[in-house]
């Protein structure tokens, strides 16, 4: 199957400047910040609280973020799947990729997620 896209114009798309947040539910939000923040070396830019639940912001680029809802007390059952493989789940979400700089920029962050174990 070959999907067949129109032509636009510039003056008919909008100017994207890319993807502003992802929005996450962690039943964790503690453990959330240790790795995204702690591990991953994201900068913690927001934090919303309120009863119900905490809305946190990590940023990974320029107005680019990862948002996480904790809801600590949720039934979520964890559970792992191959990547790009579908899942009988009403809902799923099959992964984040990042950037980085560079091949040394990689390399420094498999060895601190080793070194978080």
């Amino acid at each position: 199957m070959t999907l067949t896209v129109p032509p636009t114009t510039e003056a008919t798309t909008p100017r994207w400047r890319g993807i502003n947040h992802l929005a996450l539910i962690t039943t964790d939000m503690d453990a959330t910040v240790r790795f995204y923040h702690g591990t991953l070396g994201a900068r913690l830019v927001a934090t919303i609280g309120t009863p119900e639940f905490r809305h946190y912001f990590f940023e990974f680029g320029p107005q680019c973020t990862v948002a996480f809802f904790e809801y600590a007390g949720a039934a979520i059952e964890p559970f792992t799947k191959a990547a790009g493989v579908p899942d009988s789940r009403a809902a799923q979400f099959d992964h984040l990729a990042l950037n980085l700089a560079d091949e040394d920029a990689l390399v420094e962050l498999q060895q601190r997620l080793k070194s978080a174990d």
